[in-house]
């Protein structure tokens, strides 16, 4: 059987974020590749974090290459099917409106269905500032295939009537475990002890994702038994420097642990000690934060707030949602009483295996496509 051809445009690492190691995966899907047969373009426009969303020359020479190597594509290799990460706003925006352009003057010559895959929020919003915004983005995804992360997300959306099609595709995250034997050994090994509780937060150190509230909290509860980690790359040396500063004037050195970015094996080590996983995130774009995926996959229950499509990942079994900063303190207490045993980690487990593991993000982004 001839296999239909598949071109995916997509962000793969560095700099390492959640669109890229999503794109990393893609490319290198087993069951993408025996389904069609494909092709990759990778979407370079930032070298670092603290690149993104920033206008340079380098950028500029980013994009005309990108161009080129998508133009050729679709002449050369003349695919059935496109899957493209879409930008919801800003110069990303406009960079991804300007390359839409190839692919529907193809459409009129050749039969081809496209796939916008959104890893973030903020489209209503962008739509909702300028009539011109609503136009430029309703011409952007007509007659295109819309893929969202969660139904949560499909507010985003409610303004705009061009689309061909939605369809949800929940992230998935690498499962660390050989087996479930290797699972079931490190979980009945664990130390569930409410007399040492290691807490741990994990993303980038960007302020709005809330890493300074987890900072408070370890300060009002430096005289119990609890260890504080934090692991992420800053985007900003201003707020390194008052982490530091604030973990120096309240007297935090053996109550926080900063590890920086991790990955790999500090990373599994990191989650294999955790007891509580905390993302108190007001970020903007926060969508469908990877970080909360791979703490059910190492059986950590959560304490996240009520952002992006994280109500849709943590239930009322896996942690608690925060709809205020405030309430911090409180769910940390209910968490440390009720969660941190064996059959709430078996049941975090479960529901990673069951809805966002690699395995079943595989299936399902071929099914969609």
């Amino acid at each position: 059987m001839i296999r239909k051809k598949l071109l995916c445009i997509l962000h793969r690492s560095p700099p390492f974020h959640g669109a890229a190691r999503v794109g990393d995966f893609i490319s290198s899907s087993t069951k993408l590749n025996e389904k069609f047969d494909c092709k990759f373009v990778t979407i370079k426009s930032a070298e670092t974090l603290d690149d993104i969303g920033k206008i340079n020359f380098k950028k500029l020479f980013y994009f005309i290459d990108l161009y080129i190597k998508v133009l050729w594509a679709l002449i050369s290799f003349r695919p059935n099917k496109i899957y493209f990460t879409a930008s919801v706003r800003g110069i990303a925006f406009y960079r991804d409106l300007l390359l839409s352009t190839l692919w529907k003057v193809y459409g009129l010559f050749l039969s081809c269905d496209v796939y916008y895959h959104y890893h973030t929020k903020g489209i209503d919003e962008f739509v909702s500032k300028a009539k011109k915004s609503l136009i430029l983005t309703s011409f952007f995804i007509k007659n295109v295939n819309i893929i969202l992360l969660s139904p949560l997300l499909k507010k985003d959306l409610q303004k705009l009537y061009s689309y061909k099609a939605i369809f949800y595709l929940p992230n998935g995250v690498e499962d660390n475990f050989k087996n479930d034997d290797e699972f079931l050994h490190y979980i009945n090994n664990k130390n569930f002890s409410k007399e040492s509780v290691n807490i741990l937060y994990l993303s980038n150190m960007i302020k709005s994702k809330g890493y300074f509230e987890v900072l408070k909290l370890a300060k009002d509860l430096k005289n119990e038994k609890y260890t504080f980690h934090f692991a992420g790359g800053w985007q900003r040396k201003k707020d390194e420097m008052e982490f530091f500063n604030y973990i120096d004037e309240h007297n935090l050195k053996d109550t926080v642990v900063f590890h920086g970015f991790v990955n790999g094996m500090e990373k599994d080590r990191l989650f294999k000690k955790t007891n509580i996983f905390i993302f108190p995130t007001r970020y903007k774009n926060e969508a469908f934060p990877l970080s909360i995926l791979e703490s059910l996959a190492y059986g950590v229950p959560i304490i996240a707030t009520d952002e992006g499509s994280i109500p849709y990942i943590v239930d009322d079994k896996t942690g608690c949602i925060m709809h205020d900063k405030d309430d911090l303190c409180t769910l940390f207490e209910a968490t440390n009483n009720e969660f941190i045993n064996k059959d709430v980690a078996l049941y975090c487990r479960q529901r990673y295996l069951d809805n966002f593991s690699l395995k079943q993000f595989e299936i399902n982004l071929v099914n969609i496509i």
